[in-house]
């Protein structure tokens, strides 16, 4: 039983730490120079999508792919949409589903144009 309150009072301290996630800033140390630099080689974003693109025009194909945890990003997805038919990003805050909403609905207020 007391083990039990444990794993209820640890999930709860991690959503509540998780709720301070800042979509914002979080996009902007990840996405943008120098990570995200695509003139240098050595940048990791570029990369990263380099990898993707990689492993979806030569492994990876279907009808459905659901990403389990997207934050608020979608270049681990952008390749996939060349060889699947539907796309699904998932993740456990509000905040990051409203991100992914408003750059897909074109409404302005986005933090990073992934266009």
């Amino acid at each position: 039983m007391m083990e039990e309150k444990g794993k209820e009072n640890g999930i709860a301290a991690m959503a509540a730490c998780y709720q301070k996630f800042d979509p914002a800033a979080y996009l902007q140390y990840n996405y943008t120079p120098p990570r995200a630099d695509f003139s240098r080689k050595d940048s990791i974003v570029p990369w990263k999508l380099a990898c993707l693109h990689r492993a979806f025009t030569e492994d990876v194909s279907g009808e459905l792919l659901v990403d389990i945890g997207s934050g608020p990003t979608l270049y681990q997805v952008m390749s996939g949409c060349e060889v699947f038919n539907k796309l699904i990003l998932t993740d456990f805050l509000e905040i990051n589903r409203q991100e992914l909403r408003r750059w897909l609905r074109d409404e302005g207020g986005c933090s990073l144009d992934w266009t």
